[in-house]
């Protein structure tokens, strides 16, 4: 064989091995193609979480059949975003403002709210002298045993005391709005008798759901349950004010989005691209009816151009969202859920009264370094 026979041969050959790479990468695609796509969405609400969030994306699922989710619960992926839930292509999380940009943002959760017997109380009060007043009737009545379950742990107090953690006031006021707050769940419990002791959010919850008490204050998370126990009695409103004409207790919340993977395959971007795109805008109509969450938005416009009557649950619920939240970082509300459990717990036991634990908890929050509050 001649040199240009050997060449020309050779050229034929690299010709056929890359028509035959070619012909084998379009079989992969197609056969990929009809594979279809499985993504993992990484959840951190809670086990049990994770059938809600299937049922906010069937319709989605539903309309692309080459599209596959398996919903996870990853409960690091909270604080640590992928880093906690490693080989998922979207995340479920809580995110501060400044990643609004990265984050679909979906729901607002782990706020307190007043719920409230409305077989018992026909309209929620402004305030807590209000609450006072009625339920100390009632229980008068021997309608009730007690008139508020009030949750050991912290979360569901911090409202209260968040003029003294968040707001950049003087010692001295501080100090003065710590005594006020502590002085109101003293005559709650000790002066009235109207809060039961060693009561957690679990026994607060049950309490109103026997008709054991008018009024509690507990976590939205608990919602979906009371409204399966209670039905339409169920009430929900925004924690009252401290006193009459007073300003309203400020919300302590997180906020929820869903966050794709930043390095993916071109169909798993193209296919988590998607399920973004849907939750930013149609999920959004279907996060409160699936979820039993508020969502943080809603897609412009509505189908015919009507805008959707919504649930009077969801109204209502609306309505417990309306007391401004406190703008900080979920770090600092840690570190003040710190500084106030042990004090709490010397203080509902009656081992140190109002002005001692108002000082006490007032010298703790200056200490943190961290803290947006007193300072």
């Amino acid at each position: 064989m001649t040199k240009r026979k050997r060449i020309v041969a050779a050229a034929a050959a690299v010709g056929i091995v890359s028509l035959a790479l070619s012909l084998a990468y379009v079989v992969l695609r197609r056969a990929e193609v009809d594979r279809g796509v499985d993504l993992e969405l990484a959840q951190s609400v809670s086990a049990d979480f994770g059938a809600r969030v299937e049922e906010l994306l069937k319709p989605y699922l539903k309309a692309q059949p080459g599209v596959r989710v398996r919903v996870t619960y990853r409960p690091l992926a909270a604080e640590e975003g992928f880093a906690g839930a490693r080989g998922a292509h979207l995340v479920l999380r809580p995110f501060e403002p400044a990643e609004a940009d990265e984050v679909a943002p979906l729901f607002a959760a782990d706020y307190a709210v007043l719920a409230y017997d409305r077989s018992r109380v026909a309209e929620p009060p402004a305030s807590f002298p209000d609450l006072v007043t009625q339920a100390l009737a009632l229980k008068a009545k021997g309608d009730v045993a007690y008139g508020l379950a009030l949750p050991e742990e912290t979360h569901p107090l911090l409202p209260f005391f968040s003029d003294v953690f968040w707001p950049a006031a003087p010692p001295r006021e501080a100090e003065s709005t710590a005594k006020e707050v502590f002085t109101l769940l003293g005559d709650l419990r000790f002066t009235y008798g109207l809060s039961p002791h060693a009561c957690t959010s679990d026994c607060a919850a049950r309490l109103l759901a026997e008709g054991q008490v008018p009024f509690a204050v507990l976590g939205e998370w608990r919602i979906p349950e009371l409204r399966r126990a209670l039905g339409e009695r169920l009430g929900v409103a925004p924690l009252p004010s401290l006193s009459r004409g007073g300003p309203p207790l400020r919300s302590v919340r997180r906020t929820y989005g869903v966050q794709r993977a930043p390095a993916l395959k071109d169909g798993e971007a193209s296919a988590a691209d998607g399920v973004i795109a849907y939750l930013r805008g149609e999920g959004q109509r279907r996060v409160f009816a699936a979820l039993g969450k508020l969502p943080l938005s809603e897609p412009p416009g509505a189908q015919g151009g009507v805008a959707e009557a919504q649930a009077p649950a969801r109204v209502e619920q609306e309505g417990a969202l309306r007391a401004p939240p406190v703008s900080v970082g979920w770090a600092s509300v840690r570190a003040m859920e710190a500084a106030l459990a042990p004090l709490w717990v010397e203080f509902a036991d009656g081992r140190i009264g109002a002005e001692g634990a108002a000082r006490a908890l007032v010298e703790k929050v200056v200490g943190i370094p961290s803290s947006e509050g007193v300072n």
